[in-house]
């Protein structure tokens, strides 16, 4: 195998297929990158058995072949490297890189048992701008559960309907649920991503543009994204039925300025308790929401937020970080605050914008 490419596009495919790799995997495959060299490309591919990743490369290939190189060495040479173009050469079990300033050889490991990565067929799949899915992994991620108890709650729940395509996510703590315009028609069943392979996928789709297309089975997803093709395990189960415990009446609903609740939140954290919690008051009377917490060993402080506010006097105590990270994925000015009072949920959402919906359970303290 010899082939040449530019440095950098080798450097940025090696970058992302190395974030696929098992660095503690016992099989040394596993931790390396397979690169394939024929025709007028090169095609770099790395798995943790979870989930894979292909990522080809314009390069002017001389003799085709394969080589599994370690990723440490590899990355180490050409993360250093400033010239414009870089040749890989193998010579027995010896990978050689040569620039214009340098030159290296990196003991290769048998690509033989290097795992294929799986293509699902296409008789399931959908396209979507790149925008909307980062969009939508993006709004829900944090919510996923980070216990292992529940396997479907670790997960980004993707399903289709009615012209839209729903994002959601819940830790049985907060949930959020977030909807874009999905050109496909009929309906979309019930797509399980692991929520760490959903990170990864959102990696790779930031800042693209265009149409993806997916491709889904039972147990498998594939996207094809430019000069990229991304594969996940899908989780076996079925996600809640979440929609039945987001209200559709309130006892009180309040508007605020984003920003300025953002920023409650932020000091208010500084004088939280360890269990990070706020006390929230919708005072329909005054106008206002107070939002106070307490620490005996750091102090108090207290904030009072003008509001547009309907309905009932409430007052609960919510996690204060839960509550920030409900407000990170909406874009508008005022955000709308409904609640039902004592330990019953509160719903957030964009004053101006119905695509995203954030739950937040109050804490019983």
């Amino acid at each position: 195998m010899k082939f040449e490419s530019t440095a950098e596009q080798l450097h940025s495919a090696a970058s992302l297929a190395s974030r696929f790799t098992n660095k503690q995997a016992n099989l040394p495959v596993l931790s390396s990158i397979l690169i394939a060299a024929e025709g007028g490309s090169a095609t770099l591919r790395a798995t943790n058995l979870e989930c894979g990743v292909e990522v080809s490369l314009s390069a002017k290939v001389s003799n085709q072949g394969s080589v599994c190189v370690p990723t440490a060495p590899l990355l180490g040479f050409l993360s250093n490297t400033h010239s414009k173009n870089v040749t890989l050469e193998l010579q027995g079990q010896i990978l050689k890189l040569k620039t214009d300033r340098a030159t290296a050889s990196i003991k290769t490991v048998p690509h033989e048992d290097f795992p294929t990565l799986p293509k699902v067929s296409a008789e399931h799949s959908f396209a979507l701008k790149a925008q909307d899915i980062a969009r939508g992994l993006r709004s829900t991620l944090h919510c996923a559960a980070t216990s292992s108890v529940k396997p479907e709650l670790q997960s980004v729940c993707i399903f289709g309907e009615a012209g839209k395509l729903y994002f959601a996510a819940t830790d049985s703590f907060r949930l959020s649920e977030r909807c874009v315009p999905l050109t496909s028609k009929g309906s979309i069943r019930q797509i399980l991503l692991p929520a760490r392979n959903a990170a990864e996928l959102l990696r790779i789709i930031e800042g693209q543009s265009g149409d993806l297309e997916f491709y889904y089975s039972d147990n498998q997803l594939s996207v094809h994204a430019d000069r990229v093709y991304y594969t996940s395990r899908l989780v076996d189960g079925s996600f809640p039925n979440y929609r039945q415990i987001i209200p559709k009446e309130f006892a009180t609903e309040a508007v605020v300025l984003r920003e300025d609740l953002s920023q409650a939140l932020k000091s208010l954290a500084v004088f939280s308790d360890k269990f990070l919690q706020v006390s929230l008051t919708v005072d329909p009377k005054r106008k206002i929401v107070e939002l106070s917490s307490r620490n005996q060993d750091v102090g108090e402080e207290d904030v009072t937020l003008r509001a547009a506010v309907s309905g009932e006097e409430s007052k609960m105590n919510f996690n204060s970080r839960y509550l920030g990270d409900g407000l990170a994925p909406i874009s508008g000015e005022s955000v709308r605050l409904r609640l039902n009072g004592a330990g019953k949920a509160m719903v957030v959402k964009d004053a101006a914008d119905d695509s995203f919906v954030y739950l937040a359970m109050p804490m019983n303290r």
